[in-house]
């Protein structure tokens, strides 16, 4: 009887904890963040979310003259690459735009907080 290799147990026991399939982190991974004109946002609290595997991660926008003054991570994992990937936050409310690079060493959660962020400023938008 042949013995699987560790590296390849070691691969299905992470895929079958994360609950998501490599092709859902790949997807997510490759996702494009669409660009929000901040200008065009109303004032308010948006709450946007992104989902991939078992998992939604949440976040709270605040906008205040045109400007993202606040942006709270409502629901993240807890793993240290989750944390990590909250440095995204930091980046948009530097610049302004919500389509920063994600944080190297946690592309797949940096990216699933940037959708979060985005699908919350997208509620903000005027009515097309």
């Amino acid at each position: 009887m042949r013995m699987i290799p560790r590296i390849v147990l070691l691969t299905l026991l992470m895929g079958a904890v994360s609950g998501c399939t490599s092709k859902e982190v790949i997807a997510t991974r490759q996702m494009q963040i669409a660009q929000i004109d901040i200008g065009l946002v109303r004032d308010g609290q948006y709450e946007g979310d992104y989902s991939y595997g078992n998992f939604t991660y949440v976040v709270g926008v605040t906008v205040k003259d045109h400007r993202i003054v606040a942006i709270d991570i409502l629901k993240n994992r807890t793993t240290k690459h989750a944390k990590k990937a909250e440095a995204v936050v930091q980046r948009i409310l530097e610049q302004q735009r919500n389509d920063v690079d994600a944080v190297s060493g946690a592309t797949t959660t940096s990216k699933a907080l940037l959708k979060a962020i985005e699908n919350a400023l997208a509620k903000g938008q005027p009515s097309k």
